[in-house]
């Protein structure tokens, strides 16, 4: 009996579709590396945030952000060349609170009750964030690469409150709100950078004269209110 040969069955690659949903995706396990990187940069910042704090910008090495960051040496120059560039960015992380505050905020603050009882209504990394800025521009005096940080970020700065200006008064030609902006960041710096002094005024008697001061700058817009209507006249009788 002559046996037939067996028929070799050729088998097709499957062309049904991967079930993605129980399939993990390569960026849900891992973040992709440009965010991996950005993370690495957050920490080193916030690091060298601590150790500027402590022991001012001269003394906080690249050694003690390390340790802080609890990185190598070696690894945090994979992110940053020197420390002005974490200096950068520990300012541009400032600047950005500083333009989403002046968002948020608007004209709903009393700025003249702020200037005179020197009541910034700031929270710990805002209080943090004014220190640094000090440690900041003292080296700015001493170092040009830090003093264009620090020209770059006060010019970003003014960009936002003269536009925030410039849509609340578009009476007020640019080179009118240029001044009036200058004039009001020259008092609000200022009284920040007097926050460790004792205050020689009364804060009443202040707060009046900085709120005439800036009504004469920036006049609120309070309706005014308007004479009765008179009754139409009679006509006389001939």
């Amino acid at each position: 009996m002559n046996r037939q040969p067996k028929s070799k069955l050729k088998l097709k690659p499957s062309t049904s579709p991967v079930d993605t949903a129980t399939a993990p995706a390569a960026s849900a396990v891992r973040p992709v590396k440009a965010v991996r990187d950005e993370l690495r940069r957050d920490e080193i910042a916030a690091a060298a945030r601590i150790c500027v704090l402590r022991h001012g910008f001269h003394a906080a090495s690249m050694a003690q952000i390390a340790e802080q960051a609890k990185m190598s040496v070696g690894q945090i120059y994979r992110y940053f060349p020197n420390k002005e560039a974490i200096i950068h960015a520990i300012v541009e992380r400032i600047v950005s609170h500083r333009l989403a505050w002046i968002d948020s905020t608007g004209g709903q603050i009393d700025m003249a009750d702020v200037l005179a009882m020197r009541m910034f209504n700031e929270d710990s990394t805002q209080a943090e964030d004014r220190v640094l800025l000090l440690e900041v521009t003292a080296e700015a005096t001493r170092n040009p690469v830090v003093a264009e940080i620090v020209r770059k970020a006060d010019r970003q700065l003014h960009a936002k409150a003269l536009a925030t200006v410039r849509r609340d008064f578009p009476e007020f030609s640019a080179k009118e709100a240029a001044v009036r902006v200058e004039f009001m960041a020259v008092l609000y710096e200022g009284t920040a950078f007097r926050l460790m002094t004792d205050p020689p005024a009364a804060p009443a008697k202040l707060a009046a004269l900085y709120r005439d001061v800036i009504e004469r700058l920036l006049p609120s817009k309070a309706p005014q209110k308007s004479a009765a209507p008179r009754s139409p006249a009679k006509p006389k009788r001939a």
